[in-house]
Order: C-alpha cells, then structure tokens, then sequence
C-alpha cells in the first residue's frame, strides 16, 4: 500500500485542515506504467484547505490540455463471495487492457465498489492468514486480476477492523478508500481517504465513500464512519484542482428511495445533488444491487450533470465507462456486459479461481449435526408456509438468538427475526453441513437491542397481522416476524387483509394488558423489515391503518451477529433438534372471524 517510510516523516503533526500527498504502490497486475499517489488525513472534521507533497514527493508535469485522451474504467460491485464468474470478469479487464496497451492516449483503470464478502461461505475461512487459510481471499483475488482500487462495503466492514487490515495487507498493492471511515489505527496504512493515479499523464482522481448502515460495531479499534456528504463537501472543492478527471467510489446506495438495501443519509442521487454541478465527472455506485445503463447511458442516472453507474450484483455485469478527457471532461459511453456471456480466462481461473473454490467447497462440507426428520425444517416449508404462521425452523432461530444472547450476558427478554432473513430450510433426517447451514442465513447480520413497552409490542402484533400470508396470495417480501417461546398470540384473519388483527397476547405468560408499561429488551437483527419497503409502501400505506415503524424505535448495536451466534447454538446441541428449540409449541394460532 503506501510508502509508510514517507508517511511517517509527515503524519505527526498535521496543520490544521491539510492533507498529505504521498507516493502509494500501484497493482502490478493493473494499468501499465500507473503511479498512485495517496491522500493521508482525515477528511470527516472539517473542509481541506490544502493539500501538501510529503517530503520527497513531486507530482509530474500536468499533461497540456489540449492533449486529449481516451479513459475507459470497468467497474463492478457487491459481488459478495461469487467467485465462480470472475475468471470472466478477468478476462475481459485483460483483453480490454491488451486492446489499449499500444495506444498512447487511451488508459483502462478498473474499479470495484464494495461488498466483496458477505453471504457466502467465503467468510467462514478460518482466518489464520496463512497461504492456504486467507483472512479474506477477495482482495487477493481481485490484486491478481488486476483491479486498481476500491471502496469498501458495509459487509466488508464486518470483517472486524483487524482481520479487514489483515486482508487488505495480503493483497499486495490494491489501493482501498473510504474518505468517512476514520479513527482505526489498525486500518491506517491500509485504508486512505482519496488517490490520485497517473495513468499515461492523466492525473485521475477518486475518493471513497461507503455507508454507515448496517455496519457492524466495532467499538475496541475506534473505527467511527461519519457523514459522507460532509467528507466529499470537505475534500473535492481541494482535490478537483489536482485532477484531470474526478471519480467518486461509492458503497452509499443508489438514493434513499431504493428498498432493496437500507440507504442511510443519502445516496449516490442525493449526493450528486447536493455537489456543485460537474464537481465530480462520475459517481461510481454499489450497496443496492440496482442495475443502472443496461441499454446505455440512461438521462435518469445523470443527476445535477454527473453520471452515476452500478451494475448490480453477485458478477450479473460488469461495467464499462468510456471518458473523453480533454479540455473538457465528458461520459461517452456507459454499458453493462452480461458476465456470463463473457469468455472464461481459462489461465486466470486454473490458477486463481478454483482452487479458492475448491478451498471454499471444503469448508462448506464440514458437518455441524444432524437435523431432526421434521417437514417444518425443509425448504419446501420455508417457500410455502414461513410467513403464514407458526415455523418450526424460525422458532428454532429465535429461541437460539435468545439463549446465544444471554449467554453473552445480553439481557435479552425475547427475540424476533424477520421471515425474509430466512433463505431456505435444512434436510430434515440428514447431516447439516455449514454449507446447508450458511444457505439457511448466508448474512451475518449484527444483533441489535430494541427497548419496547408491552403497549409497543402489542401494537407491533397487531402490525404482524396485517403481513401474514394469507390464503390463495401470491407470497412476497412483507417483514413477517416470528418470535420467541416468551410470546404468544392469536392471528384473526378476518375477511380482508385490512381487517386482520389479533388477540390473546400473553408475554411470558402474562396477559399483555397486565405488561403494558413493562419495558422488554428485544434482540433482532439489524436487517429486520429491510426488504419489507416496497411491500410498506405498495400495499401497506392503503390498508387504512397505520403500520408499526420499526425504524423509529432506538436501538443498541450489539458486537453480536446472527450467524455466529446461531453456529455456536448448532454445535452445543449437536444440531437442529426439538430440544433446542426447533419445534411447534402453539406460539402463534390463526384463526378466522368476521
């Protein structure tokens, strides 16, 4: 990463407001004869008045502007663990390179926004950091590819600040930023606010920004994320003069209207709006898995005159930027290209791909238990049946997330968990494997702590009711909770959807209009409903009823998460057995009334 010899010289003390521009180490394996050059101080206080070469560092000559250029940058974002397209992906960034290698003014930089891990057994790799046992295999894998930088994700940062540090060092030299990630000393020489890479004498500048939301605490390293608007208000109107062309690398979302990933503050969208027009040439976009300029540039992804791309998730595309660089600044082209419709690099995958699959294939192999031979654990019930009712497989989560928590010495009344958390069942009768395991809840969601009244909680029953699935209903995302054995109800489905309600509510065995003042520690993740938006906004806002807004109940960030709690949970039963919780106890009864 960067050139700590120099750093040091100039770290302590900083004037006030001033960066320090020091030489980095460019990817060997990315854009040919690139040098980067890193930004080092924090950009999340206050605006950056100046920006100061370290001793010893000399930017070179600007190129004449009249001198115009051709930049390509291919992009892509939350792949999240699917390695198995990426020889694709190496490929094409390899043929594209090759194509442009001889000419003088074209220049091919390649970019990722973020989420390389989350939702896959990738994560679950012992984290020794040996050869043979990464503490992360994306950064590598993405180094030997060729990939300049990057912006880390919400997931990436549940790595936990030192196994992200350690992983990061592992990669060689791919350069990370995150403008508004500060105060973790572990990630101050991996992770740095902007760089500058000159490429072919473009001076190409980026900064990173990624999203506070749904970021796992990590309270011991001292790592704070922060405003991003305000760290991009701070730091371009002082980078924009060094640059030819000015990215920003963003994990923030597409805008605050988006429902398939919680977007706090602001997005992509609400930041270039908030920019002076054209500060910035492109935004870089990641976090919402939103497919942008499928057919082309589209007008209604160029907000206050900056572009703003994405291209979903899991590899489905990769994207391509052309830039005219001149004496002015201009997107001509932005597309996305079908992964799976590009040549394999045969060569780049033997060597780096499957083996990390292989690797991968091993771990998701290790047997955790056995399943009891129970249909309500299948998968099959999972798709029919969790959201209508009472769930063996989710009584057996909640239960657990209780007992993991007071274990933890959490003092946790109940839990709940939303049916959407919940991917697929078990093999009921067979061996349960972490892959089977890891299918059920690919995502380590961090715990959160809800303070709720016993008014509050009959208030969000009621609100339960009115997502069941009901019969003859198509089923889709609506934020159905199951509890825990503490909680127990009656759902009246009535004759409507509208008209569903319930009764019978009993919180540890007291009938709730005896607990209405009673405050519960409630543990549930820190996705609950948060696929649930559309659903909110389609069908709940007319039901004539007003819905419980989960989102405006204080809550703790725990240093918990779900899957490892729920792993722990497995191995000190053995399994998933109705002595551990995965069983029918009559917690939730539906019934009809007119």
């Amino acid at each position: 990463m960067g050139d700590w010899d120099t750093v040091t010289r100039v770290r302590t003390p900083f004037a006030p407001a001033t960066m320090w521009l020091v030489r980095g180490r460019a990817n060997p394996n990315g854009a040919r004869d690139a040098a980067v050059y890193l930004l080092v101080g924090d950009a999340t206080a206050e605006p950056i008045k100046e920006i100061r070469p370290a001793a010893g560092v000399e930017l070179p000559a600007r190129r004449p502007s009249a001198a115009e250029m051709r930049l390509t940058i291919f992009h892509f974002n939350d792949l999240h663990g699917r390695y198995g397209v990426f020889g694709r992906i190496a490929g094409r960034l390899a043929a594209t390179r090759r194509a442009a290698a001889g000419d003088a003014r074209r220049a091919v930089l390649a970019i990722t926004a973020g989420d390389e891990c989350g939702g896959t057994l990738a994560d679950l790799l012992p984290a020794s950091g040996g050869a043979d046992r990464p503490a992360h295999p994306a950064y590598r894998l993405y180094a030997e590819a060729g990939i300049d930088l990057g912006v880390p994700g919400n997931h990436d940062l549940d790595l936990g600040t030192g196994r992200l540090a350690h992983a990061i060092g592992r990669a060689g030299h791919l350069t990370l930023l995150a403008a508004n990630v500060t105060g973790a000393a572990a990630l101050a020489e991996r992770l740095y606010p902007a760089a500058l890479l000159l490429v072919k004498g473009m001076r190409v500048g980026f900064i990173g920004l990624t999203t506070a939301a749904q970021v796992r605490p990590d309270p011991a390293s001292g790592r704070r994320v922060t405003d991003p608007l305000a760290a991009a208000h701070h730091l371009v109107p002082a980078l924009r003069p060094l640059c030819d062309v000015l990215i920003i690398v963003s994990h923030l979302g597409l805008s605050l209207n988006q429902h398939s990933a919680i977007v706090e503050g602001a997005g992509d969208v609400e930041l270039a709006r908030s920019l002076p027009t054209g500060a910035v040439h492109l935004i870089i976009g990641g976090h919402t898995h939103t497919v942008l300029n499928e057919g082309g540039l589209s007008a209604e992804n160029i907000v206050n005159g900056i572009p703003i791309v994405q291209t979903g998730k899991f590899g489905q595309f990769v994207g391509e930027v052309e830039m005219r660089v001149g004496a002015t600044v201009e997107v001509t082209h932005a597309c996305l290209r079908a992964t799976l419709e590009l040549p394999d690099d045969a060569a780049f995958t033997r060597a780096h791909v499957q083996p990390l699959l292989a690797q991968i294939a091993a771990e998701g192999r290790r047997v955790l238990g056995r399943v009891a031979d129970d249909a309500d654990l299948s998968t099959a019930a999972v798709r029919e049946r969790l959201a209508e009712g009472e769930s063996a497989l989710a009584n057996f989560i909640a239960d657990a997330l209780v007992a993991r928590c007071r274990a933890a010495g959490y003092p946790v009344d109940f839990a709940m968990i939303d049916a959407t958390s919940i991917h697929a069942g078990l093999p009921p009768g067979a061996e349960l494997t972490l892959a089977a395991w890891c299918e059920v809840m690919p995502f380590d969601d961090t715990i959160c702590l809800l303070r709720l009244t016993g008014r509050q909680i009959e208030a969000l029953l009621r609100d339960n009711a009115l997502r069941v699935e009901r019969p003859g209903e198509p089923h889709t995302q609506r934020g159905f909770l199951h509890f825990s054995a503490g909680v127990r109800y009656v759902i009246q489905l009535g004759q409507t959807r509208a008209e569903a309600d319930v009764a019978a509510i009993t919180l540890n065995g007291r009938p709730i209009a005896a607990c209405y003042e009673q405050t519960f520690v409630v543990a549930t993740t820190g996705f609950v409903r948060g696929l649930a938006a559309a659903w909110e906004t389609h069908v709940g806002a007319h039901l004539g009823r007003p819905l419980f807004d989960l989102k405006r109940v204080p809550r703790e960030h725990t240093n918990l998460c779900a899957r490892t709690l729920l792993l722990e949970h497995i191995a000190a039963h053995g399994g998933v057995w109705p002595e551990a919780g995965a069983r029918r106890d009559g917690r939730i009864a539906r019934q009809l009334w007119s």
